[in-house]
């Protein structure tokens, strides 16, 4: 429940800003792991401290990772490239969740797995864009 009050309020904080700023910041502005879709299987997960903490370390590592994968990929070269890139965003991706299951409790898992499966999408939708 603090994280949500934490989130809602930077929130809070992030919009007021730009409320005195020319800009405005939408939706498609906000990183794809904070997408709006996103932020409401965090706050069904209802983390504690610790549970928070390793959230924010694990995505934090999986997120690095991905972008690792896909310079590593691209810097060898050779053939089949999309497809080992695709590996090893699978490869993060199950380290996350695996990492997750461990720090989460039984109810906490399907709001988990939600929010993986959109973050998924989410990322493959931002990747196709660029």
């Amino acid at each position: 429940m603090k994280f949500v009050k934490k989130l809602i309020l930077f929130v809070g904080i992030l919009w007021t800003a730009t409320l005195s700023t020319e800009s405005t910041i939408t939706v498609e502005d906000l990183p794809p792991w904070l997408q709006p879709k996103l932020l409401v299987h965090i706050a069904a997960m209802e983390m504690n401290d610790a549970q928070n903490i390793e959230f924010r370390e694990a995505l934090k590592e999986c997120l690095t990772g991905l972008q690792q994968v896909v310079q590593r990929e691209i810097r060898k070269g050779g053939v089949n490239i999309p497809k080992r890139i695709e590996r090893g965003i699978n490869r993060q991706y199950n380290e996350l969740d695996k990492r997750m299951k461990n720090t989460l409790k039984e109810p906490q898992i399907e709001h988990w797995t939600s929010y993986l499966e959109g973050l998924k999408i989410v990322m493959r939708e931002q990747a196709s864009k660029r």
